[in-house]
């Protein structure tokens, strides 16, 4: 450990991960197209050797760096259709808003009603705004975003 570390010291805003695009077409297999669709992600830092010389065609293996405090990015489009984004070894991750840091059962998006505010509209009924808010974040996120190496754990 790190003996200037302080636990009061601010969290890191960007982390670096590794993200799969599987069933990509062999065409998209070229370092400017790949660095791009890393980009679509996150910024991209680095593409996988196995990657680059095509020795993998089941997914291609950006490293990109994410902003921490925003959400996830599940799918890229790309072709006429939707990509899918796999995320590599990633810590908590929370499954309602598509942060990274906190679980879902302690996400702020999932305060009781009373806690959020119920707004009145113009015509005098009132409507609640919580619903609403999740349901723009959470699309597309679940376990299935996320990969785990099986060979780390042999």
């Amino acid at each position: 450990m790190d003996a200037r570390f302080k636990v009061s010291d601010p969290l890191p805003e960007t982390m670096i991960v590794w993200v799969q695009l599987p069933e990509l077409k062999i065409h998209f297999y070229h370092k400017v197209v790949l660095t791009t669709l890393g980009n679509l992600i996150g910024r991209t830092i680095k593409l996988d050797y196995d990657t680059l010389t095509q020795q993998r065609a089941k997914f291609a293996r950006p490293a990109v760096e994410v902003d921490i405090s925003k959400h996830l990015v599940p799918r890229i489009w790309l072709d006429d259709d939707w990509k899918s984004v796999e995320y590599e070894n990633l810590p908590v991750v929370c499954f309602e808003c598509g942060k990274i840091g906190h679980a879902t059962a302690t996400c702020p998006l999932l305060q009781p009603a009373s806690i959020l505010e119920i707004v009145g509209s113009a015509d005098g009924e009132k409507q609640d705004l919580s619903s609403d808010a999740t349901s723009q974040t959470n699309a597309g996120l679940g376990p299935w975003i996320l990969k785990w190496k099986e060979w780390i754990e042999k």
